[in-house]
């Protein structure tokens, strides 16, 4: 997504589409976030920008109603709520206005001619003209007028000095500013260089006079030189001295390096870039060095061998002799530089350092010393390690991680496309190819080497035929340029550059960090020096508290892991250390350090996957046991229900027995995947028996404590003794045992003891939901509002926007709309987050209901059409479905539909939804009956939804219109009662056949 503020306000979404923005005000808001892109935007910033002096009464529910808006129009993930504010996910360099200052100050202090180009190119007309009706967006116009014209100046003034024809661009500009006189000496400038040497005169005779008559002011003394200097006709333009080369390719990606670095090589004696083997140094480091000021001076060290001959390569590269003319040879050729450099500002690139280090240390340390105005910038796979050296980090070049991301603006993307074309110029990204591409650029982990050689092999495969090579990338790109250095011809060259030098404790760790997909954390290692050095040579990387390999790099060390002959012993120490990690985690997902250890978990996930891979395939099935009982509980709390099901099966398929201890998380395990492979009798069966043959130490405890949670009949396979337990374990067994209120609270009492949020949010909704049932309303608003607390502290988006919606709904029912409101609006943010249909559709609901105790009946059904259509056809979405007809069944007995209200009943689709949920329709059929005139037959159904529901229903979701006690007014106590307690003492099956019979038949067919 790109965001474009330097003329009309625009949003480009996929393929560079514009994408409609709906209202001034939702503009003003994503336009003032992207203004600080990637920060927090304070809340009340936001509404002063929008509303100014007139901001609404209640500025954070309609701020949150614009923020709604636009998540609707550029998608929920891109606008984030966080405190204090509003935060707009897109990288500041999407954005057009904080990429033209970043390229316009850094051309401006570096100056770099194409930085500033690039600058002024991204203007489309006046800045926010659409918006400057608003205060912020006029203030940053001013501003940002003042940076254009300085950098336009700037830009110019380069131009002349290069030599190029602007002087119609700079006479415009002149006249715009007559009393400027930076810019009418920007025009003397350009007349002069274009050889009008007359007509320079006449301009600043013109400027002086300007500025005497109408300031009352001489020409400054810049002015005045320049007027000196084009009397005396001195040159125009000075010839830099360098040795650079013409680049024959075009330079794709990188452009906030480049600036970075052009900015600081004028102040910082020495930068190092530093970075993997084909990440692009040399060709970053040409880049800079273009745009440097003063002499610069190139010099490659991968042919030199001897640390000796690292003075004399440099001299030879410049083309000074070591020795004057029938002088003595000195001995030592860095004095000669040393002289050299002394008399001039210079900037010497010394290319290629790794594998002399020490010795180029020595001379760039001696070369600083001695020359004051050298500047030094190297390329090296480690740093130099000397005094003030600047350390300049490069990695991969970024790729899109999937097709819908505009991929085409991802630098990796670009630079494939871009060499592709040099050998296929008919190619293009499709949708065809798209997939493939940026599968090749996330492979090749960005390196823009790899990349290079992947699009030059074009010429014989086509995109996917590459893409699927790539297991066997180092002879897929065995072929390169024939001009390159032998190093950079091949992907394997590049990585055996940095092998080779490595010590045999190097070589070691590096093979066993390989076999850590999802790299590791220093707990893994046992030789931190080592791996310091590892870091140090570009070979691992360190992100936060993680080491890994790039893919390119972890690939070739398992190829040398492989013919060490240790592949096996290695792989099966690092199953060992998960397991270990996995059963400590598992440990601590009871108690407060949850959060600690999902992350943990989290962070590890596919080294975990490594470790289950490895157990399958040496069939060890104590190993593949142990560690899905391990992971068990993590995966259930993240809802990664996909993964536990195959790992289990395939852990089940491993041939042999199993120790004694496993068999009974084994049986429960085989158990639960029989149950939801459909074998319901058989599943429950075995689950049963796995909980009977568990003992108190049995390994994977969790797992048979928590199995009947996931049958639709706990009884079958719950342990009917918890006395025996303590803790967690006991607040578990309470939990899923029963539904009585005194159980669940001593339940709650255990998880808060111990710590889980997780469970102690479960059991807090579901006491709220036995309040509920009994017309607590206030009991179930507090028990709500602490669950929503601690699973919010947990940290799962899905079950906070589910805890939030319902505590929204309880505030409703109590008449407190506004609370319910700002409940709700959060409710939603952490829906959007989730981005899980099920919970977005709960929300909905209860989005819908409050929308109608606020009166809005038509916004109800359209919320309610828009949840009933989200949903896909699963037990969940029956359920919903269900609650959709019996609100809209609720709006139109308040409109007087009757009509509608019969349409709903006899179209009620009741397959797959509980008995609690058909009460609420046997209270819409009670409603009905009262609207119409039939009380006996509204307490009837009152009674059947009691009997569905097992108590009275005080749920409160028909107050509206309760038609408990309307008809208990028409018909009278006594009469009401007898007619409710016949049909309140009905199974919950009779009831179904009632209210299918006397409500869902009868009454619509009226």
């Amino acid at each position: 997504m790109r965001v474009l503020l330097l003329g009309s306000f625009e949003v480009r979404g996929v393929e560079d589409l514009a994408v409609e923005i709906p209202g001034i005000r939702v503009r003003a808001l994503l336009a003032r976030l992207a203004m600080e892109a990637g920060r927090v935007v304070s809340a009340d910033t936001l509404i002063d920008a929008i509303w100014e002096e007139q901001p609404p009464a209640k500025g954070a529910n309609a701020l949150q109603a614009l923020v709604s808006r636009a998540r609707r129009a550029i998608g929920a993930e891109r606008v984030e709520g966080r405190a204090p504010g509003y935060r707009l996910v897109v990288d500041p360099v999407d954005v057009d206005l904080i990429r033209f200052e970043r390229l316009a100050a850094a051309g401006r202090e570096s100056g770099d001619l194409a930085m500033l180009r690039e600058a002024e190119s991204l203007w489309r007309g006046p800045a926010l003209s659409d918006l400057q009706e608003l205060r912020f967006a006029a203030d940053a116009a001013v501003r940002l007028d003042e940076v254009r014209l300085a950098a336009t100046e700037q830009r110019l003034g380069l131009e002349v000095a290069a030599g190029h024809d602007v002087l119609d661009e700079v006479r415009a500009l002149a006249e715009a500013h007559p009393l400027a006189e930076p810019v009418q000496g920007l025009l003397i400038r350009a007349l002069y260089a274009a050889g009008r040497h007359v007509a320079a005169l006449d301009a600043y005779e013109r400027v002086k006079e300007r500025l005497v008559d109408e300031l009352g002011v001489d020409p400054s003394p810049e002015l005045a030189e320049l007027h000196l200097a084009i009397l005396r006709q001195e040159p125009r333009r000075p010839k830099r001295r360098t040795n650079l080369r013409a680049q024959v390719t075009s330079f794709v990606g990188r452009e906030d390096d480049v600036a970075e670095l052009t900015a600081r090589v004028d102040t910082a004696r020495l930068i190092t870039i530093v970075g993997p083997g084909g990440a692009g140094k040399t060709r970053l480091a040409v880049e800079v060095a273009e745009r440097a000021s003063g002499a610069v001076w190139f010099v490659e060290l991968a042919a030199v061998t001897d640390p000796a001959q690292v003075g004399s390569a440099v001299l030879t590269t410049i083309g000074v002799r070591e020795v004057g003319l029938l002088e003595q040879p000195s001995g030592d050729p860095v004095d000669r530089l040393a002289e050299f450099f002394a008399r001039q500002r210079a900037v010497l690139v010394l290319d290629n350092c790794e594998h002399l280090v020490e010795a180029v240390a020595q001379l760039v340390d001696r070369l600083l010393g001695a020359c004051p105005e050298l500047h030094i910038l190297t390329t090296s796979r480690e740093s130099l390690m000397v005094g003030g050296e600047h350390l300049h980090q490069i990695g991969p070049l970024p790729w899109a991680e999937r097709t819908a991301q505009a991929p085409e603006t991802f630098p990796a993307i670009r630079l494939f496309v871009e060499r592709a074309k040099a050998v296929r110029p008919d190619f293009a990204l499709s949708a065809d190819n798209t997939a493939d591409v940026v599968e090749i650029c996330r492979r090749l982990d960005g390196l823009p080497l790899a990349i290079e050689l992947a699009a030059a092999r074009l010429r014989t495969f086509s995109v996917g035929q590459i893409a699927a090579k790539l297991d066997d990338r180092f002879t897929l790109l065995g072929r390169g340029s024939r001009t390159a250095d032998a190093r950079h011809r091949t992907l394997r060259a590049v990585i055996e550059w940095s092998w080779a030098p490595l010590t045999e404790s190097e070589r070691a760790l590096a093979m066993w960090l390989a076999v850590f997909p999802a790299g590791a954390t220093l707990d893994a290692m046992d030789d931190p020096d080592t791996l310091a050095d590892l870091v140090d040579k570009s070979l691992v990387e360190r992100n936060g508290e993680r080491y890994r390999m790039l893919e390119t790099i972890r690939s070739y060390a398992l190829e040398r892991l492989a013919e060490s002959g240790s592949e096996q012993t290695v792989r099966a120490e690092h199953a060992r250390y998960f397991l270990r990690l996995a059963e400590a985690a598992e440990a601590e997902l009871r108690t407060a350090n949850q959060s600690t250890a999902l992350a943990r978990l989290d962070a590890e996930r596919d080294n975990l996957s490594a470790a289950l891979r490895f157990a399958v395939d040496t069939a060890d099935p104590d190993l593949g046991l142990r560690l899905v009982a391990a992971l068990f509980w993590y995966w259930t709390l993240r809802g990664i229900h996909t993964e536990r099901l195959r790992w289990t099966r395939t852990v089940l398929e491993i041939p042999g027995e199993a120790a004694v201890g496993l068999r009974p998380v084994r049986t429960v395990l085989a158990g639960l995947s029989s149950y939801e492979s459909g074998s319901i009798e058989d599943g429950q069966l075995a689950v049963a028996a796995g909980i009977q043959l568990g003992t108190a130490d049995s390994p994977g405890r969790t797992v048979l404590l928590v199995a009947p949670a996931f049958l639709e009949n706990r009884s079958v396979a719950q342990r009917p003794d918890h006395s025996a337990l303590s803790g967690w374990e006991r607040g578990v067994t309470l939990l899923l045992s029963t539904a009585h209120i005194d159980q669940l609270a001593e339940a709650r009492t255990e998880f808060e003891e111990a710590g889980d949020r997780f469970l102690l949010s479960v059991t807090l909704r579901l006491i709220a939901e036995h309040q509920l049932h009994h017309g607590d309303h206030q009991a179930a608003v507090a028990a709500l509002t602490r669950a929503t607390e601690v699973i919010e502290q947990f940290g799962s988006a899905g079950d906070a926007a589910a805890a939030g919606a319902e505590l929204a709904t309880a505030l409703a029912r109590l008449g407190e709309l506004d609370r319910a409101h700002s409940t709700l609006t959060r409710a939603q943010q952490r829906a959007d987050d989730a981005g899980e249909p099920h919970t977005v559709a709960y929300v909905g609901l209860a989005c819908a209901e409050l929308l109608m105790r606020q009166g809005d009946r038509r916004a109800a059904l359209l919320e309610l059409d828009r949840v009933d259509k989200g949903l896909a056809h699963t037990p969940f979405g029956a359920r919903t479905r269900l609650w959709c007809t019996v609100f809209r069944g609720i709006t139109a007995v308040l409109d007087d539909d009757v009509r509608a209200v019969r349409r709903l009943l006899g179209t009620a689709d009741i397959d797959g939804v509980r008995p609690d949920d058909l009460a609420g329709l046997a209270q819409l059929s009670a409603a009905l009956a009262v609207h119409i005139g039939a009380p006996t037959m509204a307490a009837l159904l009152v009674g059947v939804a009691a009997a569905l529901l097992g108590t009275e229903d005080r749920r409160g979701y028909d107050n509206l219109l309760a038609p408990a006690d309307r008809a208990r007014e028409l018909l009278g106590a006594d009469a009401f009662a007898a007619a409710f307690d016949s049909t309140a003492a009905l199974t919950p099956t009779a009831a179904m056949e009632f209210l299918r019979s006397h409500a869902l038949q009868e009454y619509s067919q009226k």
